[in-house]
C-alpha cells in the first residue's frame, strides 16, 4: 500500500516536471529559466521539546499514518537534533528536537517560550545572484555552509524576517530534503497541500517588500506569493514573534475555516 502511493506520487512529481519543462505545468511545479527564477518553498520546520508527542499530535490532525523511518541512524545526530519528516501534498514538514543542551534550539525554545515553528525552507535557483541581492539589500546571514551534505545552505538572520529563512540551492534541483520522490511516505487524508504560511515580524509591509526583493517573489501588500505558495507577513500579536500558522487545503470542504494547534503553530484549513 505505501509502495504503491510512493510509485503514484513518484509519478506525479515526475510528470510535474516533465509539464514545467514543457510549458504546460501545473501552478505546483511551475518554473521559469534563467537566474531570476522565483525561489520556492519547499518545507516548514516545527521545533519541539518532546518529539514523539507533537508528531502524534500532527498525525491526528492531518489524519496521516506515521511516516516510516528510514533504516539506519538519523543523520541529523550528528548534529545535536532528531527529526521526523512527513510529506504533505507536494510539501514537507518536519518537527526537530535537540538532543543536547547547548543548541540553537534550546535557544529558541528560550526565545519563544516554547515549541513553535522554526523555520521556512526555499529552494534558490542561483545562489550567488541570492547572495548578491542579499548583500545589496545588507541582509546577513546567520551562517553558510557551502556543502551541507552536498548542499549549498543559507540561513538568513530571523531578527530581520521575523523567522529563519533558510535556502538551498539543490543538487539535483527536481528533489529536496526528505527525499520526496524516492522515500516511501503515507499521504494525509484530511488535508491536500500546505500552501502558505504567516510570519509575524514588525512593520511587515516593509519587511514583504524586502523579502520579494531579495528571495524573488510577489509582493502583494503584506504578503509575498512563491509560485504556488505565499508568505503573509503580519504584525505580532502580544509577543509571539515569527512562523505561526500554516495553511493546510483542506480534502473535506467543510473544514475549511476551521483550525487546530499544535506545538504553538496554528492549522489553518483553507
Amino acid at each position: 500500500m505505501i509502495l504503491a502511493a510512493s510509485i503514484n506520487r513518484r509519478r506525479m512529481l515526475i510528470l510535474g516536471a516533465a509539464h514545467a519543462a514543457a510549458g504546460s505545468a501545473p501552478a505546483a511545479f511551475a518554473q521559469e529559466d534563467g537566474s531570476m527564477r522565483p525561489s520556492r518553498v519547499r518545507h516548514y520546520v516545527i521545533a519541539a521539546k518532546d518529539l514523539e508527542a507533537v508528531c502524534k499530535q500532527i498525525y491526528g490532525v492531518l489524519d496521516l499514518e506515521e511516516t516510516p523511518k528510514p533504516p539506519g541512524n538519523e543523520p541529523t545526530l550528528a548534529y545535536g537534533f532528531r527529526t521526523r519528516m512527513m510529506r504533505i501534498g507536494t510539501t514537507m514538514l518536519e518537527i526537530v528536537s535537540p538532543i543536547r543542551e547547548k543548541h540553537q534550539l534550546q535557544d529558541f525554545f528560550i526565545e519563544r517560550g516554547g515549541d513553535g515553528g522554526f523555520m521556512v525552507v526555499m529552494q534558490a535557483y542561483d545562489d550567488n545572484a541570492l547572495l548578491a541581492r542579499a548583500a545589496a539589500a545588507n541582509h546577513k546571514l546567520a551562517f553558510e555552509i557551502k556543502d551541507f551534505m552536498g548542499q549549498h545552505l543559507m540561513q538568513f538572520d530571523y531578527k530581520t524576517f521575523g523567522t529563519r529563512f533558510e535556502f538551498y540551492k539543490y543538487t539535483p534541483e527536481e528533489n529536496w530534503w526528505g527525499d520526496p520522490l524516492n522515500r516511501a511516505y503515507n499521504d494525509p487524508k484530511a488535508v491536500e497541500d500546505i500552501v502558505g504560511a504567516e510570519v509575524a515580524v514588525e512593520n511587515p509591509g516593509a519587511i514583504a517588500e524586502t523579502a520579494a526583493g531579495t528571495f524573488l517573489g510577489r509582493r502583494e501588500g503584506s504578503s509575498v506569493h512563491f509560485i504556488d505558495r505565499r508568505i503573509d507577513f503580519v504584525a505580532p500579536a502580544g509577543k509571539t514573534r515569527g512562523l505561526t500558522a500554516l495553511y493546510v487545503k483542506a480534502r473535506d470542504r467543510r473544514r475549511a475555516g476551521t483550525s487546530a494547534t499544535v506545538a504553538n503553530v496554528e492549522f489553518r484549513f483553507i
